[in-house]
């Protein structure tokens, strides 16, 4: 399910990334494609969305129908769940672009979907639904949910291309009920849709997107909702083109993706204040040059820095890349991931082990679901 990005219509594969800046301290753990993971040929189509829970087994959402639709889990070495994926069966009704894992095991699930509730769902830990929270959700939300995430209180946050009940960034409690303050202070601030939310250290909320208002493409809003002028002031006018991914590394520092030809080539970093890192920019813009052809979908970030970013692109390495700490590129890691993959990657993650998690478009090496090193 290739995007059309110059109207970032509705089908955005943005995807939580439950580990992103844990994981191993060496860049070389992850090279190889591991042969002892494999999923057969369970999945049918495509995989946007991986969490991964405290046991290592593997959630994923997308476009697929089996080994259930549109969410699955799957045994640490990639062997289908049969008891959760029979109790999730047909239920959700269109592909889910984002998954989050709460602390009590809960699922929650985003999309366009409106079946088992109106855009965002979540399923017990056994696959089973969450009557009591779908029926607070109702139709509460009138667009598809791209990004989830859970806050440190139960809370949780949304980002998508809805205008209800506020516009493209909502917050709701636990129990589903809409978080009237917040929403009411985020109201119309966002004109366009928002495909990626991360929350700093600070409780902030730092926003991607396709919209224009009250900045370019980035923009932070402070953990009640109101904006930070100071942070968006700052990267006004950096980017030009839209944001489809943000994460926040371990030193703070905002890294995000897209398709944008400045401050850099579809990939760039900003301190936690949002001034921009030209050190990276630059090194990065040097190594790439104008040669990205495509975009930047998802990204994830190991300890050491490394950025492992995937996307619809085939050069100057096609579908997965890495970049060091400085923004220079991996080679040896970019160059033997682009010889085995076949098609676009749509989402990436660690795992406890350290280990890269990747699902998309591709059929080999492992059909839209592989791990490495």
């Amino acid at each position: 399910m290739r995007r059309n990005h110059s109207r970032f219509i509705a089908v955005t594969w943005a995807v939580l990334t439950v580990a992103a800046c844990s994981g191993s301290d060496s860049p070389g753990d992850s090279l190889d494609f591991d042969p002892t993971f494999s999923t057969g040929s369970s999945l049918d189509d495509t995989v946007g969305a991986i969490a991964i829970q405290e046991d290592g087994q593997i959630l994923v959402g997308g476009g697929f129908t089996t080994p259930s639709r549109s969410l699955a889990r799957f045994a640490p070495d990639g062997t289908p769940d049969d008891a959760f994926n029979s109790n999730v069966a047909e239920v959700i009704d269109k592909a889910v672009y984002s998954v989050a894992i709460q602390s009590d095991g809960k699922i929650l699930v985003g999309g366009y979907f409106t079946e088992p509730s109106s855009r965002l769902a979540r399923f017990n830990a056994d696959g089973t639904l969450d009557s009591a929270f779908n029926t607070a959700i109702g139709d509460a939300i009138d667009g598809g949910v791209v990004s989830i995430d859970v806050l440190a209180d139960g809370d949780i946050v949304i980002g998508g291309q809805f205008t209800t009940p506020s516009r493209s960034l909502a917050r709701f409690s636990t129990d589903g009920v809409p978080d009237d303050g917040f929403n009411v202070a985020v109201g119309d601030a966002v004109n366009l849709p928002i495909g990626s939310v991360a929350v700093d250290a600070a409780g902030g909320f730092v926003v991607g997107g396709a919209f224009t208002t009250p900045t370019r493409s980035l923009a932070r809003f402070n953990s009640d909702g109101t904006l930070d002028s100071t942070f968006n002031e700052k990267v006004d006018g950096a980017i030009a083109g839209y944001v489809s991914t943000v994460e926040i590394d371990a030193k703070g520092r905002i890294v995000i993706g897209g398709q944008f030809t400045t401050p850099a080539n579809s990939l760039a970093r900003f301190a936690p204040d949002g001034t921009l890192d030209d050190d990276f920019n630059q090194t990065f813009d040097a190594a790439v040059g104008s040669t990205i052809d495509g975009y930047v979908e998802k990204l994830a970030i190991e300890k050491s820095g490394r950025i492992t970013v995937g996307g619809w692109f085939t050069t100057p390495h096609s579908w997965l890349m890495a970049v060091n700490d400085d923004g220079s590129i991996d080679s040896e890691a970019s160059s033997k991931w682009s010889k085995r993959l076949d098609a676009a990657v749509l989402g990436v993650t660690i795992d406890r082990n350290g280990r890269l998690v990747v699902g998309g478009a591709f059929t080999t090496p492992g059909r839209h679901l592989v791990r490495l090193g």
